[in-house]
């Protein structure tokens, strides 16, 4: 059951940094959405998924 760690690691890792690369075309921080989907998981992931987009306001 131990080789089976490092692959496990490597997925949640990349499930988190899509999910950052994914917020950020959603007007999100890639950031702070990397660190969510780090700690919980798919959760963060889904709910960036079903969460609408943040609207970006027009520069004057």
């Amino acid at each position: 059951m131990q080789e089976v760690w490092p692959y496990i690691t490597a997925l949640w890792f990349t499930v988190a940094l899509l999910a950052g690369g994914f917020a950020r075309t959603r007007g999100r921080s890639a950031w702070v959405w990397f660190l969510l989907t780090l700690f919980t998981g798919p959760i963060a992931a889904f709910l960036l998924v079903v969460w609408p987009s943040v609207e970006t306001r027009s520069p004057r």
